[in-house]
């Protein structure tokens, strides 16, 4: 009798455990919550306004500031090596740490060239759509109104892990970040070698400093 109590609380516990998990498993998903998803793109728009309407930074300040905040934003290192593929496989250990040191730089550099080169106004969330795959990333659509022209449709690819979110691409009216980037960087490495494409890198956006 004691051996038969012992099994079934063993087993309901097993089974709680079981939904627990599966349960934070779920709430870990972007797709599986919609309205952070969007907070977190609307507040890195409003912060990133709050940056370039500050008149009282200087140009090196607020190029730090918007580093700062897509750094965070931004999962670097995950775009990084989806930007080279299967090259990231075969590089050599010391050839992975340069490329993801002179990365992080072109990727937050990207970001930022193109936000100036829009004359970033505004953005404005105009929906959500689960991304492809099991992973549970999400599309936050949205709309970026610039100083230069017509709006720009902007489709920022979100995930969540460990309860944070975290942006791993950007489709920018259908031109995909990652996918652009590979091809282009992919031809780089067959020409001039995983070590030629890093010293590119570190040419067109040079490490920064932290800004005392």
């Amino acid at each position: 009798m004691r051996h038969t109590v012992f099994l079934y609380r063993l087993a309901v516990f097993c089974l709680v455990l079981v939904l627990q998990v599966a349960s934070s498993v779920a709430q870990d998903r972007a797709a599986d919550d919609v309205d952070g998803a969007v907070a977190f793109i609307e507040k890195l728009a409003e912060d990133t306004k709050t940056v370039w309407s500050d008149a009282t930074l200087t140009e090196t300040e607020r190029q730090q500031g918007f580093r700062d905040l897509f750094n965070t934003a931004t999962d670097v290192n995950y775009l990084a090596r989806a930007m080279i593929g299967r090259h990231y496989r075969t590089a050599s250990t010391a050839q992975r740490q340069a490329y993801l040191a002179a990365m992080e730089d072109f990727i937050i550099g990207e970001f930022d060239t193109r936000m100036t080169q829009i004359g970033f106004r505004d953005l404005i969330v105009t929906g959500t759509v689960p991304a492809p795959g099991k992973r549970g990333h999400l599309f936050v659509r949205t709309k970026v109104e610039s100083d230069t022209g017509d709006p720009l449709l902007a489709d920022w690819r979100v995930r969540k892990k460990d309860g944070t979110f975290q942006i791993v691409n950007l489709e920018v009216e259908g031109i995909n970040l990652v996918i652009t980037n590979r091809e282009v960087f992919s031809a780089r490495i067959s020409e001039v070698g995983m070590d030629g494409l890093i010293t590119e890198l570190r040419e067109k956006y040079p490490p920064t400093q932290s800004a005392d």
